[in-house]
């Protein structure tokens, strides 16, 4: 059996201890072509109709996406040692829009939507070789979401959509089952963390699925 990745005890310590804010954190993690976008935009209208302010935002913000090391790096791969210089560049920039973006917002009490968040920078990162610890440690003190879903689907079917999405436009770790299982894995050391909602499912179920974890805690 594969040695587990994910140190349970670097991940209690990850998130800061209390928040007394008065709004609502939720991720949605998943693959490209998993329906992330789309069920961000339906949660929000849904939460929209209620009156209560939302803002959709992601992690990694545009800032980091567009660093000409990370383009090359989710292109065409690149060391361990690369990759621990971008789990830098990622903490700096989570850390940047927690306190500009996400921050803010839910001291307003509005509900926040993000965009993958923590979660994929874990999944990613530790596929890459970056040790789990480490990740904890230089993102130590973020807010941890009330809800983090993670959006399921097997990896036949997420290539296929991946394919007939992006075409040959493919990431690095896009290109290979055997990678995407190995990010997988991490989602699912992650345990209770995160939900899992089954992708396969109609958009209007997988919207509901989450809007019902939402009420019911």
């Amino acid at each position: 059996m594969p040695e587990r990745r994910v140190d349970d005890a670097a991940m209690a310590e990850l998130f800061k201890p209390e928040r007394t804010d008065k709004g609502l954190l939720v991720s949605i993690v998943g693959f490209d072509g998993s329906g992330k976008t789309t069920q961000i935009e339906r949660v929000a209208e849904a939460i929209r109709a209620t009156g209560r302010e939302v803002v959709e935002t992601r992690q990694p913000t545009d800032w980091y996406r567009e660093l000409p090391q990370v383009r090359v790096f989710h292109d065409q791969g690149g060391s361990v040692e690369a990759a621990y210089i971008l789990a830098l560049l990622a903490a700096a920039d989570r850390r940047r829009h927690v306190m500009e973006v996400i921050d803010p917002a839910l001291e307003r009490g509005a509900v926040v939507l993000c965009d993958r968040y923590i979660y994929a920078t874990l999944g990613v990162l530790v596929h890459r070789g970056v040790d789990f610890r480490f990740l904890a440690t230089i993102n130590q003190g973020i807010p941890r979401p009330d809800h983090a879903f993670y959006l399921r689907l097997p990896t036949d079917q997420l290539l296929r959509r991946l394919h007939e999405r992006d075409g040959g436009k493919l990431q690095f770790e896009e290109r290979s089952a055997e990678r995407i299982e190995s990010i997988t894995r991490t989602y699912e050391e992650l345990g209770a963390e995160l939900v899992h909602i089954d992708g396969t499912a109609t958009r209007e179920e997988v919207t509901e699925s989450i809007l019902r974890h939402m009420r019911n805690g």
